[in-house]
């Protein structure tokens, strides 16, 4: 019966690359560290920042999947208060949102000018109305005659002329 060789260097080889592909993946992410503009990450607050808030208070699901996909920088966003996109998603219990904020690179770990990590937030109630969708919004002019002096008449019921 022949003898079958089998050769160490095989087994070693795989081995090797199996470390180094490890060490790659821990290497990888600050190797490719996404480089975000300030006016996203720092704490103070600006319309792309209400605009998401305003998304993930609906459950615009979409809105949160495009806008991370137009700026990956968007998951790691912050209002002044310290807070962003995956603090109000955790407020508002939207697991859908959590994971693709998450999955874009939001730090679960972060923490707002409370100390508040996102898993730490009180639920907020549910919304109770819709937004209206972008193109139905109406849009009012005011002129001189519009001011803040309007008087408001109520109609007064039977009982208060007795």
């Amino acid at each position: 019966m022949p003898r079958r060789v089998t050769s160490l260097a095989a087994p070693h080889a795989s081995l090797a690359a199996l470390c180094f592909l490890a060490l790659a993946a821990i290497a990888l992410p600050s190797a490719l560290a996404l480089e975000c503009d300030e006016a996203m990450t720092g704490f103070h607050d600006n319309d792309i920042k209400s605009q998401a808030w305003q998304d993930i208070a609906h459950a615009n699901v979409q809105a949160v999947r495009d806008a991370v996909a137009d700026d990956p920088c968007y998951a790691m966003m912050r209002a002044g208060d310290g807070r962003g996109p995956l603090f109000w998603a955790h407020e508002f219990y939207n697991q859908e949102i959590i994971d693709v904020l998450v999955h874009h690179g939001a730090d679960r770990a972060a923490r707002d000018r409370g100390g508040k990590r996102p898993d730490q937030m009180i639920r907020a109630p549910p919304m109770t109305f819709e937004a209206p969708p972008a193109d139905d919004e109406e849009e009012y002019e005011y002129g001189a005659d519009d001011d803040d002096d309007d008087v408001y008449v109520t109609k007064s019921s039977s009982h208060d002329e007795m």
